[in-house]
């Protein structure tokens, strides 16, 4: 069975803006250039002591900051969007 043109080029352009939308912010997090902030001049034989810091609660992890609960749902809504898509793309065009 032969693809119609309209439909060709409507494949070509949601690959390539998939394709864009990947591609363009790593490049742009790739260019960027993080100067090191200047640190204090210390000779290594000044003679100074660092202490040991200890945990305070040794039964809890650190928080890092991470997000899970969003990062599931965004997970979620990929899925049930490539679900939706799939199932437009398998039905018969007269219906």
């Amino acid at each position: 069975m032969r693809r119609s043109h309209h439909s060709t080029i409507r494949r070509m352009v949601g690959a390539s803006v998939v394709v864009l939308a990947t591609v363009v912010p790593a490049g742009v997090a790739a260019a960027a250039d993080y100067p090191l902030p200047p640190g204090p001049d210390v000779s290594p034989n000044s003679g100074s002591t660092v202490n040991a810091n200890t945990a305070t609660n040794p039964s809890t992890l650190p928080f890092t900051g991470g997000d899970v609960a969003g990062l599931a749902l965004i997970g979620v809504g990929a899925a049930l969007a490539g679900t939706v898509l799939v199932r437009r793309s398998r039905r018969p065009a007269g219906v």
